[in-house]
């Protein structure tokens, strides 16, 4: 990454690339995508570049939500100890919101917990 890059890049996944390409040249962010493999079992193993500025950006539509939330937590946190001071999550979906309340007893309010799940993470 040059010096130029370091005002602000907005961290991607390969299947989200040409729209996360499209909104970083509009809003001047460089583009970095995050390297991912999967092992047999289903974890994933994620790589950011080495060096990131304080000012990202990752984008991450959460549809199909399960895997993709720990995506996010690996790569927010990771992002954060390679130096990224302000976390910005772009999610043009964002799943667990549609229950806001307990419709019977037991029953998670998955927007409550997502919601402050990714409040933790981003700013």
């Amino acid at each position: 990454m040059s010096s130029a890059d370091l005002s602000g890049v907005l961290l991607c996944f390969d299947d989200e690339r040409p729209v996360a390409q499209a909104c970083a040249d509009q809003t001047g962010l460089s583009l970095a995508v995050v390297q991912r493999h999967r092992f047999p079992d289903g974890e994933v193993r994620v790589r950011l570049p080495e060096v990131l500025p304080a000012r990202v950006v990752i984008w991450r539509g959460l549809h199909q939500p399960n895997d993709k939330l720990v995506e996010l937590m690996l790569v927010a946190r990771t992002a954060r100890s390679l130096g990224a001071q302000h976390l910005t999550l772009v999610a043009p979906y964002l799943a667990y919101m549609r229950q806001d309340m307990a419709f019977n007893p037991g029953e998670a309010v998955s927007q409550r917990i997502v919601g402050a799940f990714l409040a933790e993470l981003f700013d």
